[in-house]
Protein backbone atom coordinates (compact mmCIF):
# COMPACT_ATOMS: atom_id res chain seq x y z
CA UNK A 1 0.00 0.00 0.00
CA UNK A 2 2.87 2.74 0.41
CA UNK A 3 4.35 1.45 -2.81
CA UNK A 4 1.04 2.39 -4.46
CA UNK A 5 0.73 6.01 -2.60
CA UNK A 6 4.40 6.80 -3.70
CA UNK A 7 5.49 6.36 -0.17
CA UNK A 8 9.24 4.90 -1.44
CA UNK A 9 11.06 5.02 1.76
CA UNK A 10 8.24 3.25 3.85
CA UNK A 11 7.58 1.23 1.53
CA UNK A 12 10.76 0.12 1.30
CA UNK A 13 11.23 -0.50 5.08
CA UNK A 14 8.06 -2.74 5.47
CA UNK A 15 9.92 -5.21 2.28
CA UNK A 16 12.87 -4.73 4.30
CA UNK A 17 10.97 -5.92 7.52
CA UNK A 18 9.27 -8.86 5.36
CA UNK A 19 12.62 -9.76 4.00
CA UNK A 20 14.06 -10.07 7.17
CA UNK A 21 11.10 -12.36 8.79
CA UNK A 22 12.05 -14.35 5.34
CA UNK A 23 9.41 -13.79 2.79
CA UNK A 24 11.09 -14.02 -0.64
CA UNK A 25 8.06 -11.96 -2.60
CA UNK A 26 10.05 -8.55 -0.37
CA UNK A 27 13.63 -10.22 -0.97
CA UNK A 28 12.87 -9.95 -4.70
CA UNK A 29 10.70 -6.27 -4.26
CA UNK A 30 13.83 -4.99 -2.82
CA UNK A 31 16.26 -6.74 -5.56
CA UNK A 32 14.00 -4.70 -8.40
CA UNK A 33 14.38 -1.59 -6.50
CA UNK A 34 18.35 -1.94 -6.15
CA UNK A 35 18.06 -2.61 -9.72
CA UNK A 36 15.99 0.47 -11.09
CA UNK A 37 18.45 2.59 -8.73
CA UNK A 38 21.51 1.37 -10.59
CA UNK A 39 22.69 -0.35 -7.16
CA UNK A 40 23.54 -4.03 -9.13
CA UNK A 41 25.19 -5.30 -6.46
CA UNK A 42 22.51 -4.72 -3.32
CA UNK A 43 20.22 -6.02 -6.15
CA UNK A 44 22.22 -9.13 -6.57
CA UNK A 45 21.95 -9.79 -2.96
CA UNK A 46 18.08 -9.42 -2.56
CA UNK A 47 17.70 -12.07 -5.94
CA UNK A 48 19.92 -14.29 -4.54
CA UNK A 49 18.50 -14.42 -1.26
CA UNK A 50 14.99 -14.86 -2.88
CA UNK A 51 16.12 -17.08 -5.51
CA UNK A 52 18.17 -19.31 -2.74
CA UNK A 53 14.14 -19.65 -0.31
CA UNK A 54 13.11 -20.83 -4.10
CA UNK A 55 11.61 -17.96 -5.39
CA UNK A 56 11.68 -18.22 -9.21
CA UNK A 57 11.30 -14.73 -10.32
CA UNK A 58 14.21 -13.64 -8.44
CA UNK A 59 16.22 -16.90 -9.69
CA UNK A 60 15.21 -15.54 -13.24
CA UNK A 61 15.90 -12.05 -13.03
CA UNK A 62 19.64 -13.29 -10.94
CA UNK A 63 19.99 -15.31 -13.88
CA UNK A 64 19.55 -12.25 -15.99
CA UNK A 65 22.20 -10.08 -13.96
CA UNK A 66 24.83 -12.89 -14.12
CA UNK A 67 24.08 -12.84 -17.89
CA UNK A 68 24.96 -9.34 -18.36
CA UNK A 69 27.61 -9.34 -16.32
CA UNK A 70 29.44 -12.53 -18.71
CA UNK A 71 28.89 -15.52 -15.40
CA UNK A 72 26.82 -17.35 -17.99
CA UNK A 73 27.60 -20.94 -16.15
CA UNK A 74 25.79 -19.50 -12.86
CA UNK A 75 22.76 -17.78 -14.90
CA UNK A 76 22.38 -20.88 -16.56
CA UNK A 77 21.84 -22.74 -13.25
CA UNK A 78 19.27 -20.11 -12.03
CA UNK A 79 17.41 -20.33 -15.80
CA UNK A 80 17.29 -23.90 -15.21
CA UNK A 81 16.24 -23.96 -11.98
CA UNK A 82 13.20 -21.79 -12.72
CA UNK A 83 12.69 -23.04 -15.88
CA UNK A 84 12.15 -26.45 -14.28
CA UNK A 85 9.77 -24.80 -11.38
CA UNK A 86 7.52 -24.21 -14.30
CA UNK A 87 8.36 -20.28 -15.62
CA UNK A 88 8.30 -19.22 -18.77
CA UNK A 89 10.32 -16.67 -19.04
CA UNK A 90 13.23 -18.74 -17.66
CA UNK A 91 12.92 -21.39 -20.28
CA UNK A 92 13.23 -18.50 -23.09
CA UNK A 93 16.00 -16.97 -21.68
CA UNK A 94 18.02 -20.49 -21.22
CA UNK A 95 17.02 -21.13 -24.84
CA UNK A 96 18.95 -17.30 -25.48
CA UNK A 97 21.85 -18.59 -23.48
CA UNK A 98 22.25 -21.85 -24.59
CA UNK A 99 21.88 -20.86 -28.21
CA UNK A 100 23.99 -17.34 -28.36
CA UNK A 101 26.25 -17.96 -26.01
CA UNK A 102 26.79 -21.68 -25.96
CA UNK A 103 25.87 -22.26 -29.68
CA UNK A 104 23.68 -25.54 -28.11
CA UNK A 105 21.28 -25.68 -30.62
CA UNK A 106 19.32 -28.59 -29.82
CA UNK A 107 19.26 -27.82 -26.10
CA UNK A 108 18.00 -24.25 -26.66
CA UNK A 109 14.86 -25.71 -28.85
CA UNK A 110 13.94 -27.59 -26.26
CA UNK A 111 13.56 -24.73 -24.39
CA UNK A 112 12.07 -22.72 -26.87
CA UNK A 113 9.35 -24.98 -27.72
CA UNK A 114 8.36 -25.57 -24.01
CA UNK A 115 8.22 -21.51 -23.45
CA UNK A 116 6.53 -21.22 -26.96
CA UNK A 117 3.79 -24.19 -26.29
CA UNK A 118 3.35 -21.84 -22.95
CA UNK A 119 2.28 -18.86 -25.46
CA UNK A 120 5.49 -17.22 -24.71
CA UNK A 121 5.78 -15.15 -28.03
CA UNK A 122 9.16 -14.53 -27.82
CA UNK A 123 10.30 -18.05 -27.68
CA UNK A 124 8.13 -18.93 -30.62
CA UNK A 125 9.80 -16.21 -32.78
CA UNK A 126 13.44 -17.54 -31.55
CA UNK A 127 12.35 -21.19 -32.64
CA UNK A 128 11.66 -19.75 -36.14
CA UNK A 129 14.93 -18.25 -36.15
CA UNK A 130 16.06 -21.91 -35.42
CA UNK A 131 14.57 -22.97 -38.14
CA UNK A 132 15.50 -20.65 -40.41
CA UNK A 133 18.72 -21.20 -39.86
CA UNK A 134 18.40 -25.14 -40.91
CA UNK A 135 16.12 -23.99 -43.78
CA UNK A 136 13.04 -25.01 -42.61
CA UNK A 137 11.38 -22.46 -43.78
CA UNK A 138 7.84 -24.13 -43.39
CA UNK A 139 8.54 -24.54 -39.41
CA UNK A 140 9.96 -21.23 -39.25
CA UNK A 141 6.79 -19.50 -40.88
CA UNK A 142 4.34 -21.79 -38.99
CA UNK A 143 6.16 -20.48 -35.48
CA UNK A 144 6.34 -16.97 -36.70
CA UNK A 145 3.13 -16.52 -37.70
CA UNK A 146 2.12 -18.08 -33.94
CA UNK A 147 4.81 -15.31 -32.69
CA UNK A 148 2.81 -12.15 -34.70
CA UNK A 149 -0.26 -13.28 -33.46
CA UNK A 150 -0.11 -13.21 -30.14
CA UNK A 151 1.76 -9.69 -31.10
CA UNK A 152 5.33 -10.16 -31.17
CA UNK A 153 6.39 -7.40 -33.73
CA UNK A 154 10.09 -8.98 -34.59
CA UNK A 155 8.18 -11.87 -36.22
CA UNK A 156 5.97 -9.91 -38.18
CA UNK A 157 9.13 -8.04 -39.48
CA UNK A 158 10.55 -11.68 -40.09
CA UNK A 159 8.10 -12.85 -41.99
CA UNK A 160 7.74 -9.84 -44.01
CA UNK A 161 11.29 -10.92 -45.03
CA UNK A 162 10.19 -13.86 -45.89
CA UNK A 163 7.38 -12.32 -47.95
CA UNK A 164 10.28 -10.43 -49.81
CA UNK A 165 12.41 -13.02 -50.47
CA UNK A 166 9.91 -15.16 -52.35
CA UNK A 167 8.97 -12.16 -54.07
CA UNK A 168 5.78 -11.77 -52.61
CA UNK A 169 6.08 -7.81 -52.07
CA UNK A 170 2.36 -7.08 -51.51
CA UNK A 171 2.39 -10.03 -47.97
CA UNK A 172 5.87 -8.69 -47.23
CA UNK A 173 4.98 -5.02 -47.23
CA UNK A 174 1.71 -6.12 -45.01
CA UNK A 175 3.52 -7.55 -42.23
CA UNK A 176 6.30 -4.44 -42.46
CA UNK A 177 3.12 -2.46 -41.53
CA UNK A 178 2.35 -4.32 -38.63
CA UNK A 179 5.58 -4.66 -37.31
CA UNK A 180 6.53 -1.05 -37.61
CA UNK A 181 3.30 -0.16 -35.98
CA UNK A 182 3.82 -2.53 -33.27
CA UNK A 183 7.41 -0.49 -32.48
CA UNK A 184 9.51 -2.87 -34.30
CA UNK A 185 12.62 -0.83 -35.67
CA UNK A 186 13.67 -2.99 -38.42
CA UNK A 187 10.43 -3.33 -39.88
CA UNK A 188 10.07 0.57 -39.44
CA UNK A 189 13.45 0.65 -41.79
CA UNK A 190 12.26 -2.22 -44.42
CA UNK A 191 9.13 -0.49 -44.50
CA UNK A 192 11.12 2.64 -45.06
CA UNK A 193 12.99 1.21 -47.88
CA UNK A 194 10.13 -0.33 -49.87
CA UNK A 195 8.48 2.87 -49.63
CA UNK A 196 10.90 5.17 -50.96
CA UNK A 197 12.10 2.54 -53.63
CA UNK A 198 8.37 2.86 -55.13
CA UNK A 199 8.50 6.75 -55.21
CA UNK A 200 6.74 7.25 -51.74
CA UNK A 201 9.58 9.05 -50.36
CA UNK A 202 7.70 11.46 -47.76
CA UNK A 203 6.35 8.63 -45.98
CA UNK A 204 9.38 5.90 -46.42
CA UNK A 205 11.69 9.12 -44.35
CA UNK A 206 8.95 9.15 -41.59
CA UNK A 207 9.45 5.33 -40.71
CA UNK A 208 13.14 6.00 -41.18
CA UNK A 209 12.74 8.60 -38.59
CA UNK A 210 10.39 6.91 -36.40
CA UNK A 211 13.23 4.02 -36.63
CA UNK A 212 16.06 6.28 -35.91
CA UNK A 213 14.21 8.22 -33.34
CA UNK A 214 14.37 4.57 -31.11
CA UNK A 215 18.22 4.14 -32.13
CA UNK A 216 17.99 2.45 -34.78
CA UNK A 217 21.99 3.07 -36.69
CA UNK A 218 20.40 1.71 -40.31
CA UNK A 219 18.08 3.67 -40.25
CA UNK A 220 19.97 7.02 -39.26
CA UNK A 221 22.03 5.88 -42.25
CA UNK A 222 19.46 5.73 -44.80
CA UNK A 223 18.32 9.09 -43.26
CA UNK A 224 21.68 10.33 -44.54
CA UNK A 225 21.33 8.90 -47.65
CA UNK A 226 18.08 10.47 -48.52
CA UNK A 227 19.44 14.16 -47.55
CA UNK A 228 22.85 13.34 -49.39
CA UNK A 229 21.23 12.62 -52.30
CA UNK A 230 19.04 15.96 -52.16
CA UNK A 231 22.17 18.08 -51.68
CA UNK A 232 20.97 18.72 -47.94
CA UNK A 233 24.60 17.82 -46.91
CA UNK A 234 24.28 19.51 -43.34
CA UNK A 235 21.22 17.84 -42.54
CA UNK A 236 23.25 14.54 -44.02
CA UNK A 237 25.98 15.04 -42.07
CA UNK A 238 24.14 15.52 -38.90
CA UNK A 239 22.46 11.90 -39.33
CA UNK A 240 25.74 9.69 -40.44
CA UNK A 241 27.05 11.43 -37.01
CA UNK A 242 24.79 10.41 -34.84
CA UNK A 243 24.82 6.83 -36.49
CA UNK A 244 29.01 6.79 -36.33
CA UNK A 245 28.43 8.01 -32.85
CA UNK A 246 26.37 5.24 -32.07
CA UNK A 247 28.92 2.66 -33.54
CA UNK A 248 27.68 1.94 -37.01
CA UNK A 249 30.82 1.44 -39.07
CA UNK A 250 29.04 2.18 -42.54
CA UNK A 251 28.22 5.51 -41.09
CA UNK A 252 31.77 6.40 -39.88
CA UNK A 253 33.19 5.51 -43.50
CA UNK A 254 30.23 7.35 -44.69
CA UNK A 255 31.14 10.17 -42.56
CA UNK A 256 34.82 10.10 -42.95
CA UNK A 257 33.66 10.26 -47.29
CA UNK A 258 31.93 13.18 -46.58
CA UNK A 259 33.98 15.09 -44.98
CA UNK A 260 36.81 14.42 -47.02
CA UNK A 261 35.01 15.93 -50.23
CA UNK A 262 34.99 18.81 -48.29
CA UNK A 263 38.72 18.67 -47.83
CA UNK A 264 38.37 17.97 -44.07
CA UNK A 265 41.19 15.27 -44.55
CA UNK A 266 42.10 14.80 -40.79
CA UNK A 267 38.53 13.90 -39.29
CA UNK A 268 37.56 12.40 -42.29
CA UNK A 269 41.02 9.78 -41.54
CA UNK A 270 39.91 9.69 -37.81
CA UNK A 271 36.59 8.31 -38.90
CA UNK A 272 37.84 6.42 -41.71
CA UNK A 273 40.30 4.83 -39.39
CA UNK A 274 37.40 4.06 -36.00
CA UNK A 275 35.73 2.24 -39.14
CA UNK A 276 38.31 0.46 -40.50
CA UNK A 277 39.40 -0.97 -36.79
CA UNK A 278 35.98 -2.36 -36.97
CA UNK A 279 36.42 -4.22 -39.94
CA UNK A 280 34.83 -1.79 -42.51
CA UNK A 281 36.45 -2.95 -46.10
CA UNK A 282 35.85 0.71 -47.76
CA UNK A 283 37.40 2.38 -44.80
CA UNK A 284 40.51 0.18 -44.81
CA UNK A 285 40.72 0.71 -48.45
CA UNK A 286 40.16 4.69 -48.48
CA UNK A 287 42.58 5.31 -45.42
CA UNK A 288 45.26 3.50 -46.92
CA UNK A 289 44.11 6.20 -50.30
CA UNK A 290 44.15 8.61 -47.75
CA UNK A 291 47.96 8.10 -45.99
CA UNK A 292 49.65 7.51 -49.92
CA UNK A 293 48.05 10.67 -51.30
CA UNK A 294 50.45 12.21 -48.04
CA UNK A 295 53.39 10.20 -48.76
CA UNK A 296 52.84 7.36 -45.80
CA UNK A 297 53.68 4.16 -48.23
CA UNK A 298 54.15 1.68 -45.24
CA UNK A 299 51.23 2.68 -43.43
CA UNK A 300 49.20 3.07 -46.49
CA UNK A 301 50.13 -0.26 -47.83
CA UNK A 302 49.12 -2.19 -43.87
CA UNK A 303 45.80 -0.82 -44.50
CA UNK A 304 45.56 -1.96 -48.13
CA UNK A 305 46.72 -5.81 -47.09
CA UNK A 306 43.98 -6.00 -44.47
CA UNK A 307 41.36 -4.47 -47.49
CA UNK A 308 42.39 -7.19 -49.55
CA UNK A 309 42.76 -10.06 -47.07
CA UNK A 310 38.44 -9.01 -47.16
CA UNK A 311 37.99 -8.90 -50.70
CA UNK A 312 38.66 -5.67 -51.40
CA UNK A 313 40.22 -5.86 -55.37
CA UNK A 314 40.82 -2.05 -55.41
CA UNK A 315 43.50 -2.00 -53.02
CA UNK A 316 44.80 -5.17 -54.75
CA UNK A 317 45.28 -3.28 -57.47
CA UNK A 318 46.23 0.22 -55.18
CA UNK A 319 49.65 -2.34 -54.05
CA UNK A 320 50.46 -3.60 -57.24
CA UNK A 321 50.25 0.59 -57.84
CA UNK A 322 52.58 1.46 -55.02
CA UNK A 323 54.91 -1.44 -56.05
CA UNK A 324 54.87 -0.20 -59.90
CA UNK A 325 55.47 3.28 -58.50
CA UNK A 326 58.67 1.50 -56.46
CA UNK A 327 60.24 0.02 -59.60
CA UNK A 328 59.29 -3.65 -58.16
CA UNK A 329 57.60 -4.30 -61.20
CA UNK A 330 57.52 -8.53 -61.16
CA UNK A 331 55.83 -8.05 -57.20
CA UNK A 332 53.25 -5.16 -58.69
CA UNK A 333 52.46 -7.63 -61.36
CA UNK A 334 51.66 -10.33 -58.73
CA UNK A 335 49.01 -8.34 -57.26
CA UNK A 336 48.07 -7.28 -60.27
CA UNK A 337 47.52 -10.82 -61.34
CA UNK A 338 45.50 -11.55 -58.36
CA UNK A 339 43.27 -8.77 -58.44
CA UNK A 340 42.77 -9.95 -62.45
CA UNK A 341 42.09 -13.76 -61.14
CA UNK A 342 39.08 -12.26 -59.32
CA UNK A 343 37.50 -11.45 -62.89
CA UNK A 344 36.42 -7.60 -62.43
CA UNK A 345 36.55 -6.52 -65.92
CA UNK A 346 38.09 -3.12 -65.05
CA UNK A 347 41.06 -4.93 -63.12
CA UNK A 348 41.40 -7.46 -66.05
CA UNK A 349 41.72 -5.09 -68.45
CA UNK A 350 44.27 -2.97 -66.30
CA UNK A 351 46.82 -5.93 -65.98
CA UNK A 352 46.65 -6.30 -69.88
CA UNK A 353 47.60 -2.26 -70.06
CA UNK A 354 50.46 -3.29 -67.52
CA UNK A 355 51.60 -6.42 -69.43
CA UNK A 356 51.15 -4.20 -72.80
CA UNK A 357 53.65 -1.86 -71.08
CA UNK A 358 55.85 -4.40 -70.96
CA UNK A 359 55.88 -5.40 -74.20
CA UNK A 360 54.63 -8.74 -73.72
CA UNK A 361 51.74 -8.36 -76.49
CA UNK A 362 50.17 -11.86 -76.39
CA UNK A 363 49.11 -12.03 -73.14
CA UNK A 364 48.16 -8.66 -72.83
CA UNK A 365 45.95 -9.43 -76.00
CA UNK A 366 44.41 -12.76 -73.96
CA UNK A 367 43.38 -10.93 -71.07
CA UNK A 368 42.06 -8.05 -73.25
CA UNK A 369 39.79 -10.84 -74.78
CA UNK A 370 38.51 -11.94 -71.44
CA UNK A 371 37.50 -8.59 -69.68
CA UNK A 372 36.09 -7.93 -73.62
CA UNK A 373 34.10 -11.28 -73.70
CA UNK A 374 32.50 -9.80 -70.30
CA UNK A 375 31.20 -6.65 -71.85
CA UNK A 376 34.48 -4.39 -71.09
CA UNK A 377 34.38 -1.54 -73.76
CA UNK A 378 37.40 -0.46 -73.42
CA UNK A 379 39.32 -3.82 -73.64
CA UNK A 380 37.42 -3.69 -76.57
CA UNK A 381 39.11 -0.66 -77.76
CA UNK A 382 42.15 -1.53 -76.56
CA UNK A 383 42.24 -4.55 -78.76
CA UNK A 384 41.20 -2.67 -81.91
CA UNK A 385 44.09 -0.57 -81.23
CA UNK A 386 46.55 -3.96 -80.76
CA UNK A 387 45.53 -4.96 -84.23
CA UNK A 388 45.88 -1.83 -85.85
CA UNK A 389 49.30 -1.40 -84.75
CA UNK A 390 49.45 -4.78 -86.02
CA UNK A 391 48.73 -3.16 -89.02
CA UNK A 392 45.48 -5.40 -89.39
CA UNK A 393 42.90 -2.72 -89.90
CA UNK A 394 40.07 -6.02 -90.57
CA UNK A 395 41.05 -7.24 -87.33
CA UNK A 396 40.87 -3.99 -85.64
CA UNK A 397 37.25 -2.50 -87.05
CA UNK A 398 35.34 -5.58 -85.38
CA UNK A 399 36.60 -4.87 -82.31
CA UNK A 400 35.89 -1.13 -82.86
CA UNK A 401 32.73 -1.12 -83.58
CA UNK A 402 31.81 -3.77 -80.29
CA UNK A 403 33.10 -0.96 -78.11
CA UNK A 404 31.69 2.24 -80.32
CA UNK A 405 28.47 0.32 -79.95
CA UNK A 406 29.12 -0.11 -76.08
CA UNK A 407 29.44 3.96 -76.25
CA UNK A 408 33.61 4.18 -76.20
CA UNK A 409 34.30 7.49 -77.78
CA UNK A 410 37.66 6.53 -78.59
CA UNK A 411 36.51 3.72 -80.18
CA UNK A 412 34.36 5.96 -82.43
CA UNK A 413 36.53 8.07 -82.97
CA UNK A 414 39.50 5.71 -83.87
CA UNK A 415 36.58 3.63 -86.45
CA UNK A 416 35.76 7.05 -87.98
CA UNK A 417 39.86 7.82 -88.70
CA UNK A 418 39.65 3.86 -90.03
CA UNK A 419 36.47 4.55 -92.15
CA UNK A 420 37.99 7.78 -93.89
CA UNK A 421 40.96 6.74 -94.98
CA UNK A 422 39.25 3.71 -96.54
CA UNK A 423 36.70 6.79 -97.91
CA UNK A 424 33.98 5.73 -96.60
CA UNK A 425 33.15 9.81 -95.73
CA UNK A 426 30.01 9.36 -94.66
CA UNK A 427 30.02 6.61 -92.20
CA UNK A 428 33.35 8.33 -90.94
CA UNK A 429 31.19 11.36 -90.23
CA UNK A 430 28.57 9.43 -87.91
CA UNK A 431 30.89 7.92 -85.75
CA UNK A 432 32.95 11.23 -85.17
CA UNK A 433 29.57 12.77 -84.40
CA UNK A 434 28.84 10.61 -81.81
CA UNK A 435 32.35 10.76 -80.16
CA UNK A 436 32.40 14.52 -80.59
CA UNK A 437 29.02 14.79 -78.80
CA UNK A 438 30.27 12.40 -75.98
CA UNK A 439 33.21 15.20 -76.19
CA UNK A 440 36.02 13.32 -77.44
CA UNK A 441 38.44 16.13 -78.39
CA UNK A 442 40.36 14.36 -81.27
CA UNK A 443 36.41 13.36 -82.66
CA UNK A 444 35.83 16.96 -82.90
CA UNK A 445 38.98 18.13 -84.50
CA UNK A 446 38.87 15.59 -87.60
CA UNK A 447 34.85 16.56 -87.88
CA UNK A 448 36.21 20.55 -87.92
CA UNK A 449 38.39 19.36 -90.75
CA UNK A 450 35.91 16.88 -92.70
CA UNK A 451 33.37 20.15 -92.92
CA UNK A 452 35.87 22.54 -93.37
CA UNK A 453 36.90 20.35 -96.88
CA UNK A 454 33.25 20.60 -97.39
CA UNK A 455 33.60 24.38 -96.93
CA UNK A 456 31.32 24.48 -94.13
CA UNK A 457 33.96 26.69 -92.46
CA UNK A 458 31.14 27.84 -89.81
CA UNK A 459 30.28 24.38 -88.36
CA UNK A 460 33.73 23.44 -88.85
CA UNK A 461 34.67 26.41 -86.23
CA UNK A 462 32.24 25.48 -83.88
CA UNK A 463 33.95 22.48 -83.37
CA UNK A 464 37.45 23.20 -83.26
CA UNK A 465 36.16 26.38 -80.58
CA UNK A 466 34.95 23.72 -78.52
CA UNK A 467 38.27 20.95 -78.88
CA UNK A 468 40.47 24.07 -78.17
CA UNK A 469 38.77 25.24 -75.14
CA UNK A 470 39.22 21.92 -73.62
CA UNK A 471 42.97 22.16 -74.51
CA UNK A 472 43.36 20.61 -77.89
CA UNK A 473 46.86 21.44 -79.76
CA UNK A 474 45.26 20.55 -83.12
CA UNK A 475 41.90 22.50 -82.95
CA UNK A 476 43.94 25.20 -81.75
CA UNK A 477 46.30 25.37 -84.82
CA UNK A 478 43.05 24.66 -87.25
CA UNK A 479 41.18 27.05 -85.61
CA UNK A 480 44.15 29.90 -86.02
CA UNK A 481 44.81 29.16 -89.54
CA UNK A 482 40.73 29.40 -90.36
CA UNK A 483 40.45 32.87 -88.66
CA UNK A 484 43.40 34.12 -89.92
CA UNK A 485 42.08 33.35 -93.37
CA UNK A 486 39.07 34.89 -92.41
CA UNK A 487 40.99 38.12 -91.48
CA UNK A 488 40.48 37.44 -88.05
CA UNK A 489 44.37 38.18 -86.99
CA UNK A 490 43.93 39.22 -83.53
CA UNK A 491 41.74 35.73 -82.82
CA UNK A 492 44.11 34.09 -84.73
CA UNK A 493 47.02 34.96 -83.07
CA UNK A 494 45.41 34.47 -79.52
CA UNK A 495 45.46 30.49 -80.76
CA UNK A 496 48.12 30.56 -82.56
CA UNK A 497 49.79 31.41 -79.29
CA UNK A 498 48.04 28.69 -77.33
CA UNK A 499 48.89 26.09 -79.67
CA UNK A 500 52.22 27.34 -79.87
CA UNK A 501 53.09 27.12 -76.09
CA UNK A 502 51.11 23.53 -75.82
CA UNK A 503 54.21 22.57 -78.44
CA UNK A 504 53.12 22.70 -81.95
CA UNK A 505 56.30 23.51 -83.94
CA UNK A 506 53.77 24.23 -87.49
CA UNK A 507 51.79 26.72 -85.36
CA UNK A 508 55.17 28.43 -84.26
CA UNK A 509 55.96 29.23 -87.83
CA UNK A 510 52.39 30.47 -88.39
CA UNK A 511 52.74 32.30 -85.51
CA UNK A 512 56.07 34.31 -86.42
CA UNK A 513 54.37 34.75 -90.57
CA UNK A 514 51.57 36.45 -88.53
CA UNK A 515 53.66 38.20 -86.32
CA UNK A 516 56.20 39.38 -89.08
CA UNK A 517 53.05 40.28 -91.79
CA UNK A 518 52.40 42.83 -88.91
CA UNK A 519 55.90 44.04 -88.30
CA UNK A 520 56.81 42.79 -84.86
CA UNK A 521 60.15 41.01 -86.48
CA UNK A 522 61.69 40.49 -82.79
CA UNK A 523 59.02 38.29 -81.86
CA UNK A 524 58.57 37.08 -85.20
CA UNK A 525 62.25 35.35 -85.07
CA UNK A 526 61.71 34.09 -81.45
CA UNK A 527 58.86 31.76 -83.10
CA UNK A 528 60.66 30.95 -85.63
CA UNK A 529 63.67 30.29 -83.52
CA UNK A 530 61.63 27.91 -80.97
CA UNK A 531 60.32 25.80 -84.13
CA UNK A 532 63.94 25.67 -86.20
CA UNK A 533 65.43 24.47 -82.92
CA UNK A 534 62.70 21.58 -82.56
CA UNK A 535 63.54 20.80 -86.15
CA UNK A 536 60.66 22.33 -88.30
CA UNK A 537 62.20 22.48 -91.93
CA UNK A 538 59.76 25.30 -93.14
CA UNK A 539 60.69 27.67 -89.49
CA UNK A 540 64.43 27.63 -90.57
CA UNK A 541 63.67 28.61 -94.08
CA UNK A 542 61.37 31.31 -92.92
CA UNK A 543 63.63 32.37 -90.40
CA UNK A 544 66.75 32.34 -92.90
CA UNK A 545 64.75 34.89 -94.86
CA UNK A 546 64.21 36.95 -92.19
CA UNK A 547 67.26 37.34 -91.11
CA UNK A 548 68.80 37.78 -94.51
CA UNK A 549 66.31 41.13 -94.39
CA UNK A 550 68.11 42.08 -91.13
CA UNK A 551 71.49 41.83 -93.07
CA UNK A 552 72.49 38.75 -91.02
CA UNK A 553 73.56 37.03 -94.30
CA UNK A 554 76.18 34.25 -92.43
CA UNK A 555 73.41 32.94 -90.16
CA UNK A 556 70.85 32.75 -93.02
CA UNK A 557 72.95 30.62 -95.03
CA UNK A 558 73.24 28.18 -92.19
CA UNK A 559 69.56 28.24 -91.35
CA UNK A 560 69.20 27.35 -95.11
CA UNK A 561 71.53 24.61 -95.08
CA UNK A 562 69.55 23.05 -92.18
CA UNK A 563 66.81 23.32 -93.78
CA UNK A 564 67.77 21.83 -97.55
CA UNK A 565 69.37 18.90 -95.51
CA UNK A 566 66.03 18.47 -93.66
CA UNK A 567 64.22 18.00 -97.60
CA UNK A 568 63.25 22.04 -97.67
CA UNK A 569 63.25 22.32 -101.66
CA UNK A 570 62.93 26.43 -101.45
CA UNK A 571 65.83 26.40 -98.95
CA UNK A 572 67.74 24.10 -101.55
CA UNK A 573 66.59 26.96 -104.45
CA UNK A 574 68.10 29.64 -102.31
CA UNK A 575 71.64 28.09 -101.62
CA UNK A 576 71.51 27.33 -105.31
CA UNK A 577 71.13 30.75 -106.02
CA UNK A 578 73.69 32.19 -103.16
CA UNK A 579 76.40 30.16 -105.09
Amino acid sequence: MAAERGEEAAAEEWYRRAAEAGNSDAMFNLGLRAAERGDLDTAEGWYRRGAETGDVDAMVNLGFLLKQRGEWDEAEQWYRRAAEAGNVDAAYNLGVLLAAEQGEEAAAEEWYRRAAEAGHAGAMNNLGGLFRQRGEETAAEEWWRHAAVAGHAGAMYNLGVLSAERGDLGAAEGWYWRGAEAGDPDAMVNLGLLLVERGETEEGETWYRRAAEQGDTGAMLNLGARYKERNELEEAEFWYRRAADAGHPDAMFTLGVVLAERGEWDEAEQWYRRAAEQGNMPAMGNLGVLLAERGEDEEAERWWRRAAEAGDPDSVVNIGILRERRGDLDEAERWYRRAADAGDPDTVNSFALFLAQRDRMDEAEQWWRQAADAGHPSAMFNLGVLYQRRNDETGAEPWYRRAADAGHPGAMANLGLLLHERGEVDEAEQWWRQAADAGHTDAMTNLGVLLAERGEDEEAEQWWRQAAETGDPDAMAHLGSLLAQQGKDEDAESWYRCAAEAGRTDVMGDLGLLLQQRGETDEAETWYRRAADAGHADAMHRLAVLLETRGREAEAEQWWRQAAEAGHAEAMNRLGLLK
